[in-house]
């Protein structure tokens, strides 16, 4: 009975580590999205693309050009960025289950609005 109590704790507290790892990896690659958006909208999609990938690469996570969705308007400037990915999440040792996530963030600047750096 103790063996198996033990066995269930550790079980549960290993799902909730690996759970944890991506869902915090998720929340920082969304923060570091939504910055994108916000200081990308001048920028062109190919260099908001890499900022994207660059932000993924950097938390290991599985995103690739077909995951991220960019639209760019002209007046006002605005971005609008999408992301979808699958994490396999190992809830038990050999057993993965697939989480997907989402990201959407949304910038607009006013040209000749931003503050010239001193």
């Amino acid at each position: 009975g103790r063996l198996f109590r033990l066995l269930v704790v550790a079980a549960i507290a290993w799902a909730a580590w690996h759970a944890g790892v991506a869902a915090w990896n998720q929340f920082r690659f969304s923060d570091d999205v939504e910055k994108i958006a916000q200081f990308g909208p001048d920028k062109d999609s190919a260099s908001v693309m890499a900022a994207v990938l660059e932000a993924a690469a950097r938390y290991e996570l599985p995103v690739s050009e077909g995951d991220v969705r960019i639209r760019q308007q002209d007046r006002p400037a605005e971005l609008y960025i999408d992301v979808s990915y699958t994490v396999k999440v190992e809830v038990l040792p050999r057993f993965f289950y697939p989480w997907t996530f989402t990201t959407s963030a949304h910038g607009w600047f006013v040209p000749g609005g931003r503050v010239p750096l001193k």
